[in-house]
C-alpha cells in the first residue's frame, strides 16, 4: 500500500512524484558515473572528484529536501499554490 494506512495518496504526493522519480534516476546515474570514473577513468586528482561529488549532491539532494519540507514552509507552499493554482494538500490535518 502507498500513502496513508487507507492507501490515500495526497495531491501533493501525486504532483511531486515525477520530480522525485527523476531525481532518483539522476542519483543512480551519478552513482554509475562516479563508479565508472573510478574504475576506468584516468586518475583524477582527489580535489576534482570531491568537487564533482559536491556539485552532484547539491543538484540532486537539495531539491529532494526542499520538496520534503515544502508543506511546512510558508514561502514554498505559497509558490506551489501560485504555480499550480491549487491549494497545498499534503494530507496532513484532521
Amino acid at each position: 500500500m502507498l500513502g496513508f494506512p487507507d492507501g490515500y495518496i495526497s495531491p501533493f504526493a501525486r504532483a511531486t512524484r515525477p520530480l522525485l522519480g527523476s531525481l532518483t534516476a539522476a542519483c543512480m546515474a551519478q552513482g554509475l558515473y562516479f563508479f565508472l570514473t573510478g574504475l576506468f577513468g584516468r586518475r583524477a586528482r582527489a580535489i576534482n572528484l570531491c568537487l564533482q561529488i559536491l556539485v552532484a549532491a547539491i543538484l540532486t539532494v537539495a531539491p529532494v529536501l526542499i520538496v520534503k519540507d515544502c508543506p511546512r514552509s510558508l514561502p514554498c507552499s505559497m509558490a506551489y499554490e501560485a504555480l499550480t493554482n491549487t491549494m497545498m494538500d499534503d494530507g496532513a490535518g484532521g
